[in-house]
């Protein structure tokens, strides 16, 4: 099985909340999985990443991702049984990490996708952060997927879409709701480690994707970063996971060395955050490792299978068609416009 997600910014795994997510979800989980932190969305079935091949079949999506990964035996992480009857207390225990985890998507996610996707102060900084993660020229329209998600968002929860005028962008609710759902998530981590107690959960990849991202990604109006930085447990939450469980693949372009530094990203495995098994290359700063069953992981130089030469050409005269229709449908418009101002 292979993971493929974005590479990382400002010290983290990956720049997208959902790859973060998964990748913490297999570190909790202990899981030997090979991941590309080079993965191009394009490659993907949903046009998104991360996503995952395995029996050599591509799936897409956290959801379903958890769902092959559950079926193969791998996770999901849960709190300790502290009873003596093991499997109702498991059972009682999965129940509630899924019921907090709908609470947090239910009153974070709409305002999380708004900030980074919807407000107009905001988007074009967080194109530029994907657009630099994606291949040419597929970066020039691989985000606006986002866009389209979180216009759905607003027109579903709150009937309002991206292209309307900003003063019918009506978000003070989803904003009370993000905050609200971060002063209960700051109270939780005020009484333990981890959101359940002395170990991580499933619950704890989720936050660490939402919180990661808000915390060090830098946007022109990031309210929800100015809350976490208010709410100590939350900045110690994710430093925390960040050094225990991903000193290895995290990511700064502005600190980068060597090969690392022109784009690359080296692979790893995930599984125990103590593993320090490694080699290094002669190029410096680029790393293989290998778990205790000898499986190979990605260094940062290999490729998509779906990224060869004939299949990188066919993209980009598919790029070319696309943007000389649209060029041509732009002039016909112009045309048609000018026409009807001359009568």
């Amino acid at each position: 099985m292979e993971i493929f997600v974005y590479r990382g910014e400002w010290g983290l795994p990956s720049i997208d909340y959902e790859c973060s997510r998964l990748l913490a979800y297999l570190k909790f989980a202990g899981a030997k999985v090979t991941v590309n932190f080079n993965g191009n969305p394009f490659s993907s079935p949903n046009g998104m990443l991360p996503y995952m091949i395995a029996d050599g079949k591509k799936i897409a999506g956290y959801g379903r991702i958890v769902e092959h990964l559950v079926a193969a035996g791998i996770g999901p992480p849960t709190a300790t049984a502290r009873a003596e009857n093991v499997a109702d207390e498991s059972s009682q225990h999965a129940t509630q990490i899924n019921g907090y985890m709908q609470y947090v998507q239910e009153n974070l996610h709409p305002y999380f996708m708004y900030m980074l996707w919807g407000d107009p102060k905001n988007v074009d900084t967080t194109r530029t952060v994907y657009a630099k993660r994606i291949p040419i020229p597929f970066n020039f329209y691989c985000p606006r997927k986002y866009v389209l998600r979180t216009n759905d968002i607003t027109q579903s929860l709150v009937g309002f879409s991206l292209e309307d005028s900003i003063e019918f962008h009506d978000v003070a609710e989803f904003q009370h709701n993000a905050k609200t759902c971060l002063n209960w998530v700051a109270a939780r981590l005020e009484e333990s480690r981890w959101f359940t107690g002395d170990r991580p959960t499933e619950v704890d990849a989720l936050l660490y994707g939402y919180l990661s991202v808000l915390l060090k990604l830098t946007l022109p109006n990031n309210v929800l970063q100015n809350h976490i930085r208010q709410c100590p447990k939350l900045m110690q939450f994710v430093d925390r996971t960040t050094a225990t469980y991903f000193a290895k693949e995290g990511f700064n372009s502005f600190t980068a060395s060597g090969h690392a530094g022109n784009g690359q990203q080296k692979g790893s495995s995930t599984g125990s955050p103590n593993d320090t098994s490694s080699s290094s290359s002669a190029s410096g700063g680029e790393r293989s490792e290998k778990s205790g069953n000898d499986t190979t992981f990605h260094t940062g130089q290999q490729q998509d299978p779906d990224d060869g030469p004939k299949e990188r050409r066919k993209r980009y005269i598919l790029c070319l068609v696309i943007e000389v229709t649209v060029i041509s449908y732009t002039m016909t418009t112009l045309e048609t416009m000018t026409m009807m101002i001359i009568k």
